[in-house]
């Protein structure tokens, strides 16, 4: 913070900006809304509305003064008292605010000091809620009614990306045909920014998911949204290797300035660096790489304007960093992803914790221009589920690889397990092929599948009741990646076989079928109900990829107890929450 104060002398509005502690240099647009009380409209469980997915508040340093903002951005005269813990039940999707110190004359939440939007180590226990007034604000005018229509993704940096809307609950794209600079400067200022610097065609950042929303966009420059532009309902013959995508200018905020790589061979890899200010200097110094992960790596990548991160190392014995700049200046990072400093990240403050120290154990990251993209294929999931009463003298390669319920160790050998099974289909919609991040000497033989597996964990399978608890999961040992099929005039270059090269490349999908081993979950202990079925890909940001919002695909799932329905299967969080809400 002192090294942001001290650069902030010559630029007032840049000091405006740093003070506030967002990502960007506008207010982000959130909406409001309490939930968990259907007999009174003016309490129940503060919820937030941001990036297309509802989530919920923190009680971490919650006070009355918070509960006055989101009373009066709600629109009552003000606040009478707030809840810890949960009272209004547990929400579900992210836990956008944590430690929120608000003075109480914020005219909206996200203008509170806080951890920063997204980042929080809380849970839904401590979801906090709110009780307001009866009384209306005279004239009252809600700010943020609207949910946010147009939102980027697949971009490398904040302000370009492919351009997608929403539309009767559904994300969507926007095909490139007639699109120009004049279009996505209606879409750079919807967003916040000034005006495009790039109005970019064919899919350049990716394909999308879903159905193309609008085509042949015709805009004049004065349209408050892009929706509100002409356009030809009529998507004949656009599919999404014509995805639509924006570069905005956005203002130079100086970040560069406080952030180096140090010592690599080029200038997208090497020891990062820091400055900082001690006992009055400017100094240069290390990040401490406990915990140091693909997160953190992301941040810095796109804070000094090189791409994608492509790897998080926690040793850079290997780059020998600027003389002079070994010891460590800042420990604890732990980013969301979306921060544009590593500043902005959660870190320890005066005082660090680095019990390894700096030098080799420094941490450090490599670039790329571009990244992969994998989306799981929702339909394929639905379309492809069934329930299979399976014995076990059958199950004995799954049993071993752990991929039944801890009961089945307990059942006689002529018993069957119930199982749920289904298909996944992970498209790779991004830039560059995705690669698992073990080598290929550590790459594991599994007698079962008879092929190496690269990756431990590549996907989970989890079955929840409708409160979030967990009832059953898949237990897939590892995982094996191939190109099983690819999009018309793109060769496969990965498969299993053989000892084969592992990966996904770019327009081409890996498909688990429903009849392999371990492809299921295991339902025999589950009760007859409603539940919701989720399959997250990438789970623990092991790959680097440029849009992980798309990793995630939930479905409604009904058991009787004989027969199962998938239904409603959907990418991502953002319909899914119109179920729960």
């Amino acid at each position: 913070v002192d090294v942001d104060q001290h650069l902030c002398w010559s630029n007032l509005l840049k000091c405006i900006f740093l003070s506030s502690y967002m990502p960007f240099s506008y207010t982000p647009r959130i909406q409001l809304r309490l939930a968990g009380d259907k007999r009174k409209h003016n309490e129940g469980r503060v919820e937030v509305f941001y990036n297309g997915e509802w989530g919920t508040v923190c009680d971490d340093d919650f006070t009355l003064h918070a509960a006055q903002v989101v009373c009066r951005e709600l629109g009552y005269v003000e606040a009478i008292s707030w809840s810890p813990s949960s009272k209004y039940g547990k929400g579900q999707g992210p836990i956008w605010f944590d430690n929120l110190h608000c003075t109480g004359k914020e005219k909206t939440l996200a203008l509170c000091p806080s951890n920063g939007i997204g980042v929080s180590d809380c849970k839904h226990t401590e979801d906090v809620g709110v009780v307001c007034s009866d009384r209306r604000i005279p004239g009252f005018k809600f700010i943020n009614t609207m949910q946010p229509l147009v939102r980027l993704r697949g971009g490398a940096i904040v302000g370009e990306g492919r351009v997608e809307v929403l539309k009767n609950g559904e994300w969507g794209t926007i095909c490139d045909d007639n699109w120009n600079l004049q279009s996505a400067t209606v879409v750079c200022r919807e967003l916040g920014f000034g005006t495009a610097k790039e109005a970019l065609s064919g899919g350049r950042l990716g394909q999308g998911m879903g159905p193309v929303h609008m085509n042949e966009v015709e805009c004049s420059g004065f349209e408050k949204s892009i929706t509100e532009c002409f356009f030809n309902k009529e998507n004949v013959g656009c599919s999404h290797e014509e995805d639509a995508a924006v570069r905005c200018n956005v203002p130079a905020m100086g970040f560069q300035e406080r952030l180096r790589l140090s010592g690599g061979r080029t200038p997208y890899e090497g020891r990062v660096e820091v400055l900082v200010e001690r006992n009055g200097s400017l100094v240069w110094g290390t990040v401490c790489s406990d915990g140091w992960g693909t997160m953190e790596a992301m941040v810095v990548c796109r804070q000094l304007g090189l791409g994608f991160a492509s790897n998080a190392f926690q040793e850079t014995w290997y780059w020998p960093g600027a003389v002079g700049a070994d010891a460590v200046v800042m420990s604890g990072v732990r980013c969301s992803g979306t921060e544009m400093s590593l500043s902005h990240c959660l870190h320890h403050g005066g005082h660090l914790n680095c019990p390894k120290g700096g030098g080799r154990y420094a941490a450090g990251v490599s670039c790329s221009e571009t990244a992969p993209d994998l989306v799981l294929n929702p339909q394929v999931v639905e379309q492809t589920t069934y329930m299979e009463d399976r014995p076990m003298f059958m199950l004995q390669c799954a049993y071993e690889e752990n991929c039944l319920s801890s009961t089945s160790g307990q059942v006689p050998a002529n018993s069957y397990r119930r199982l749920l099974r289904f298909s996944s289909q992970i498209h790779n919609n991004g830039q560059s092929d995705f690669r698992p991040k073990a080598s290929r000497e550590s790459w594991v033989w599994h007698d079962c599948h008879r092929h190496y597996h690269s990756m431990e964990v590549f996907t989970l399978y989890d079955l929840f009741s409708l409160n979030g608890t967990k009832v059953a999961e898949g237990h897939k040992a590892s995982f094996c990646l191939e190109d099983s099929e690819c999009d018309e005039g793109i060769e496969k270059r990965y498969e299993c076989a053989n000892f084969g090269d592992q990966g996904i490349t770019v327009g081409c999908w890996d498909t688990y079928r429903h009849d392999i081993d371990c492809q299921w979950v295991d339902i025999t202990d589950v009760k007859p109900g409603d539940y919701i079925f989720q399959i997250v890909i990438n789970p623990n940001y092991e790959v680097p990829e440029s849009d992980y919002s798309n990793n995630i695909v939930k479905c409604r799932c009904r058991y009787d107890g004989h027969r199962v329905w998938m239904y409603s299967c959907h990418n991502g969080k953002t319909v899914w929450n119109h179920f729960c809400s």
